[in-house]
């Protein structure tokens, strides 16, 4: 099965382009579609800051759950891309289709899973985060929403990371825009009862999230099942194999384990934050919104470096690999320690656009004078975890990730903030100091290179349909690919 003239074009010049313009072309879209999704929040948070700091607090506290649940669908389709890209680097391109075809009824088995599982535990979660009480009936109200429309935000990511995987940046983008703009409209509509809608508030606004979401899923849906770029969602390989389960497991596993482990650290994070009232928990939203807009740009370096990570180790040129590491996180820091220093200095200003209370806007400013000297630290580790993804290592990384929250951020949280009695200082302390160990730790992991050999098995020899130890098998009978030598890092 080959591949369309654009696809052969995306790899050759992911295999042996020049690296930092080929990071540039895979990353500005990526950029875009980020800064996209970005404004789902910042979209919510500007018309839910309208109706007070509670409305604005619960999207707030009520995403680290929400991201728990969706870590699932982030951990394994994250694993899915890994396999695509790399096959796709080796030139295996019916291995890449079947990948991709079980990756769907993987992550859709999942999504029906996690929803069922987020509806029925969300109340007793928020009861033990202690959420305050003026929040709490609102939060509740935005993430049962939220929760119902996984299936569709499953179908997204499954969408999104097998196009990306063979290196097109630009589709998920344009969908990414379309759907935004769809909750640019609709998120008034339905929060304030414009055009003879009723007046919904939060549930409105959690709504508009996932109507937008869900035109991605279908739009993506259709992309696939009719074939984009010889990249196609197969019916006859929608069955999960047994080869296939494995390797997700073994990459997707840890990649779910950080993922829901840093999610749910958020949780207990929020929980601490809950103590200090709506006015540290509206603070730490609107500074948090400020630094996703500087990390889109992280997010794009990120998913451009994991993609040509993924080819070029699939393809086993490691040497290359490795300079793509490299001159990718030199790349990111510096322009991460720019984005810092100019947040530094219009910190009061960026605040006060979502929220007009002075006691939130005196909060927020304290939580980004600790937290913008760490943002270089925090690409490394991000430029680490995309390394991780791409070349399907993600035991170590996902011990850093663990660390990083956990013991650095959770636990000075617990030591500084109420143990010392510093407060939400000690909170943003926490944060900035997590981000500086989590970044010494992903350099040292990155120099030491032992990502550096494919995690995928291709077969010994092809002749028209796959073969397995030589000999000839058909699609249906075919059980595994042939154990290959992967090569040892160079």
């Amino acid at each position: 099965m080959g591949i369309s003239a654009d696809a052969a074009k995306l790899r050759e010049q992911i295999l042996a382009g020049k690296i930092v313009r080929t990071l540039l072309w895979l990353a500005w879209p990526v950029i875009v579609a980020n800064l996209v999704q970005i404004s789902y929040n910042l979209v919510d948070a500007f018309w839910l800051g309208k109706l007070g700091k509670e409305a604005f607090g619960a999207p707030t506290v009520s995403w680290p759950l929400i991201s728990l649940f969706y870590s699932f669908g982030t951990g394994f389709s994250s694993a899915g891309m890994t396999i695509v890209s790399q096959y796709f680097g080796a030139g295996e391109y019916e291995l890449a289709n079947r990948s991709a075809s079980q990756l769907v009824s993987f992550l859709a088995l999942t999504a029906i899973g996690m929803s069922i599982l987020g509806l029925v535990t969300a109340p007793y979660i928020f009861g033990l985060m202690g959420i305050p009480p003026d929040v709490y009936p609102l939060a509740l109200s935005y993430i049962r929403v939220i929760f119902a429309g996984i299936p569709l935000v499953f179908m997204g990511f499954a969408f999104m990371m097998i196009v990306t995987s063979i290196g097109d940046t630009r589709t998920p983008t344009k969908l990414g825009v379309t759907s935004a703009l769809l909750n640019i409209v609709l998120d008034p509509i339905l929060i304030f009862g414009l055009f003879g809608f009723p007046p919904l508030g939060v549930v409105g606004a959690a709504l508009a999230t996932m109507i937008s979401r869900g035109v991605v899923a279908a739009i993506g849906t259709y992309l696939l099942l009719r074939g984009y770029k010889g990249i196609r969602v197969v019916p006859r390989y929608l069955r999960i194999e047994r080869w296939w389960l494995r390797k997700i497991v073994s990459i997707g596993t840890p990649i779910s384990i950080q993922s829901s482990t840093n999610s749910l650290g958020f949780v207990v994070l929020t929980g601490i934050l809950s103590r200090f009232g709506s006015v540290a928990i509206a603070a730490y939203g609107v500074g948090v919104r400020i630094i996703d807009i500087l990390q889109a740009f992280t997010w794009g370096i990120t998913r451009a470096t994991s993609i040509m990570i993924g080819q070029n180790v699939g393809a086993e040129l490691y040497e290359r690999a490795r300079s793509i590491a490299l001159k990718a996180m030199l790349f990111l820091t510096t322009t991460l320690s720019v984005g810092a220093v100019a947040i530094f200095l219009l910190r009061p200003y960026v605040i006060s656009v979502f929220v007009n209370d002075p006691e939130v806007i005196a909060e927020g400013v304290n939580f980004l004078t600790f937290f913008t000297p760490s943002i270089p630290f925090f690409g490394i580790f991000f430029i680490g975890g995309s390394i991780a993804q791409g070349s399907g290592h993600t035991k170590t990384f996902m011990f850093i990730t663990v660390t990083r929250l956990w013991l650095l951020r959770i636990g000075l949280s617990i030591l500084l903030a109420l143990n010392m009695g510093m407060g939400t200082l000690g909170i943003w302390l926490a944060f900035a100091l997590s981000n500086v160990g989590g970044g010494c730790m992903s350099l040292a992991w990155i120099l030491r290179g032992g990502w550096l050999r494919r995690v995928v098995e291709v077969p010994e020899k092809r002749s028209g349909l796959l073969t397995r130890a030589g000999e000839p098998a058909g699609v249906e009978a075919y059980d595994e690919p042939a154990a290959e030598d992967g090569g040892d890092a160079r």
